[in-house]
């Protein structure tokens, strides 16, 4: 468990998501005139909502990963691990007690 807290109880350094999501937002904000030139000012605004909504899905899937571990439906089952991994060890202990009086 104690690589499981590390991972669960290390966030993103502060300046690191404000820096991206910073980065983001005027590149957004900045696309359609630069797009205007290739797409004219119908299929500029088609393009950029298309790439934003790429980007900010790919951000949303990012914040998601950031804590796997939870009760919501994106986060690893980790119960359902735990439930194998003990169910495997009950085996092998139960097959190891078999070995154990074989001569």
């Amino acid at each position: 468990m104690g690589a499981m807290e590390r991972i669960n109880n290390t966030p993103l350094p502060f300046a690191y998501v404000a820096h991206l999501r910073t980065f983001m937002l005027f590149y957004l904000l900045f696309l359609p005139w630069a797009l205007t030139a290739s797409y004219g000012p119908l299929g500029s605004p088609v393009i950029t909502f298309l790439v934003a909504l790429a980007m900010l899905g790919i951000e949303g899937a990012a914040v998601a990963c950031e804590r796997p571990f939870g009760t919501n439906a994106n986060h690893l089952p980790m119960d359902a691990f735990c439930r194998t991994v003990a169910r495997n060890v009950a085996q092998s202990l139960d097959q190891a007690e078999d070995f154990a009086g074989a001569p």
